[in-house]
């Protein structure tokens, strides 16, 4: 990490990590987005984790087993950053995840998506939770740097710990 990113970023210890929902992998913004966002949490001194889901990497798997590998990692993860987009039921059923978890959670909201699940509306009253709203790849960057790096929710981040 370059002298230039760490000014802002709180102290991460190495085996902290961040589990970024994936969204879909069939969609170019999509991936553009988590692109943008897993560099993002780079500069910021995290490691980015994703899990695609079985059906955006064609493969065969056990829909209970995924389920229960996707709690595990985000049960572990330090900080669970979401993706607040088009209705997604991963992203709904990984949001839960981090809320019965009690994980630190970002909600990534682009282009004013509306909170419209249940889910989402969760996140609005959950107190280890803050919402970024952005309308580019490059703006959502910056505001999860920007979330990362508040000494408010750096402390949400070392109590959840």
């Amino acid at each position: 990490m370059a002298v230039e990113d760490q000014h802002d970023a709180p102290e991460v210890d190495e085996g902290s990590w961040i589990y970024l929902s994936a969204g879909s992998a069939e969609d170019p913004g999509d991936r553009s987005l988590r692109e943008e966002l897993a560099e993002a949490c780079a500069k910021s001194g995290w490691t980015a984790v994703t899990h695609p889901s079985p059906k955006s990497t064609g493969t065969a798997v056990d829909p209970g087993r995924f389920l229960a590998s996707v709690s595990q990692a985000v049960e572990h993860a330090d900080v669970v950053v979401a993706v607040i987009g088009p209705r997604s039921e991963m992203a709904d059923a990984e949001l839960t995840l981090a809320y019965s978890h009690r994980r630190p959670v970002v909600g990534v909201q682009v282009g004013g998506a509306p909170l419209d699940s249940e889910a989402r509306m969760l996140l609005s009253g959950y107190e280890r939770a803050t919402i970024v709203a952005c309308d580019t790849p490059e703006q959502c960057a910056i505001s999860l740097r920007e979330a990362l790096s508040d000494p408010a929710f750096a402390e949400t981040i070392r109590q959840a710990g």
